[in-house]
């Protein structure tokens, strides 16, 4: 038997939408904006501690276990220190047919990508 606190979590997971989370990104632009660190162990991993302490986390009411990839369900982190994305990685994200991770409007503009979100 599931119970309303399950049920109602369960389906906001299945009503979420895949997406990109350009947050990884975003924070790793603003570190490397500041750091002068050239070691490159030193600068990974003053890089990680940054994201650690920025990262944005998602507790929804009702949730007894937490943690998600992305800032909310079925985001999707992008990776910038291990694969680079072109524009037409993220169109084909996008706009597969099967599991689509969309591309929000404000990661396009962030990313200098045209699209409607």
């Amino acid at each position: 038997m599931i119970t309303e606190r399950v049920a109602r979590l369960r389906q906001r997971s299945l009503d979420a939408e895949a997406r990109l989370s350009e947050e990884r990104a975003v924070l790793l632009t603003d570190f490397d904006r500041d750091c002068r660190e050239t070691a490159a162990p030193l600068r990974r991993a003053r890089a990680f501690a940054y994201i650690l302490a920025n990262k944005r986390i998602d507790i929804s009411p009702g949730e007894l276990i937490v943690g998600e990839r992305g800032p909310g369900p079925k985001q999707t982190p992008t990776y910038p220190e291990l694969c680079c994305h072109s524009l037409a990685d993220l169109d084909l994200l996008d706009g597969r047919p099967k599991i689509p991770y969309r591309v929000s409007a404000a990661a396009a503009d962030h990313m200098g990508w045209p699209v409607a979100g």
